[in-house]
């Protein structure tokens, strides 16, 4: 295993700064991994296996997802390899909604998202894009979320007055369609105001989500 180790850093082209940041250990200790030292943790060679020989990763949808979050500066992943060039936030933002289920440290970042970058953001897009795809609860729920440090962005108000006029009776989850019905049962029952108005099955809450730290589906 010792000599996997060195052998998957040389082919990735990584030298041991590089390689400790992405398996999330220091240089001194992947020096001593290495030299077979300290034991390969499960987690590690996990890690080990989720980057290609050529440098790249598994292409799921989540690993995408944390990619460009990191690239757009969500400091949850500032420990990921940034998605080069960055996508545009609008992008990153539908891509994630459109999902049935995301990983939840994944959803947790999108009202980052949409907080971080109101002004710039592309709204009148993003709500067209939400309306044919059905995806308008999730959104409009989202933007609730984003609100909740008060941020004012006249286009952001304007999306979310134009997705409450289009609201669907059909019930939603936030990224997470694959929970089981008791479950859904529960956060239905505990669920906020703001995911009640919209139809959506989550636990989170706008005073959640301010800083980014709490984690609900």
């Amino acid at each position: 295993m010792v000599k996997k180790l060195r052998r998957w850093r040389e082919l990735n082209n990584l030298t041991q700064v590089d390689a400790a940041r992405l398996l999330g250990v220091s240089q001194p200790y992947l020096s001593l991994l290495e030299k077979g030292a300290r034991p390969l943790r499960r987690e590690l060679r996990d890690r080990l296996n989720a980057v290609r020989p050529d440098g790249e990763r598994h292409d799921t949808t989540d690993d995408r997802l944390r990619a460009h979050l990191s690239a757009l500066g969500y400091p949850g992943f500032a420990h990921v390899d940034p998605a080069r060039p960055a996508a545009e936030p609008a992008v990153v933002l539908l891509n994630a909604l459109s999902q049935p289920t995301v990983d939840a440290r994944v959803s947790e970042a999108l009202p980052w998202l949409a907080r971080e970058y109101a002004d710039t953001m592309d709204w009148p897009w993003l709500v067209e894009q939400a309306k044919l795809r059905n995806l308008q609860n999730r959104l409009g729920f989202l933007i609730q979320l984003a609100k909740a440090s008060e941020v004012s962005e006249p286009a952001m108000n304007e999306a979310l007055e134009k997705l409450d006029h289009a609201r669907l009776l059909a019930e939603a989850t936030f990224l997470w369609d694959s929970m089981p019905a008791v479950t859904r049962k529960l956060m239905r029952e505990r669920r906020s105001p703001e995911a009640e108005h919209w139809n959506v099955v989550s636990l989170m809450r706008p005073e959640d989500t301010i800083d980014g730290s709490k984690t609900a589906k």
